[in-house]
């Protein structure tokens, strides 16, 4: 069931933070080591084309765009759960003004704005979470040596 999820995600707001920020301060830490990497390779590059790591400087491109995508997913799927619930909230609004709101009616805006609010909760820890796995495996590859 769903709303046990949500419920849970409430409960452990406190984590869901401390694990975005240690997500944060890691993709942080990650990046000189790539960039130490990586501009010589497209300094390289620009010298000289032909002789340069054509897989390397696709990845760049290609892992960017998919870490920063997923993020924008997640950011897309809350703000869609949020518009949604406070679009609940206005009919049952309407509603409850007309005294046309059964029990059923009230258990749908509990779930969706107890979905709303865990997504919410959520949204920090899951759109980083997609960058910091990509740097944090480039970080590790790159600073192996002979790479």
């Amino acid at each position: 069931m769903r709303t046990f999820e949500h419920l849970t995600a409430l409960w452990t707001w406190p984590f869901q933070v401390m694990q975005a920020n240690i997500a944060l301060a890691e993709t942080a830490m990650g990046i000189p080591t790539i960039l130490a990497a990586r501009l010589p390779m497209i300094g390289a590059a620009m010298f000289n084309p032909w002789t340069a790591n054509h897989r390397e400087l696709t990845l760049m491109v290609s892992e960017k765009t998919k870490a920063f995508g997923q993020s924008h997913r997640h950011f897309e799927r809350s703000a869609n759960l949020f518009r949604s619930a406070t679009e609940a909230n206005a009919r049952a609004l309407g509603n409850a003004s007309m005294a046309r709101m059964g029990p059923a009616e009230m258990f749908s805006l509990a779930e969706k704005n107890l979905a709303a609010a865990a997504s919410l909760i959520n949204l920090p820890s899951n759109s980083i979470a997609p960058i910091h796995k990509r740097v944090s495996g480039n970080a590790k590859r790159l600073s192996k040596p002979g790479k």
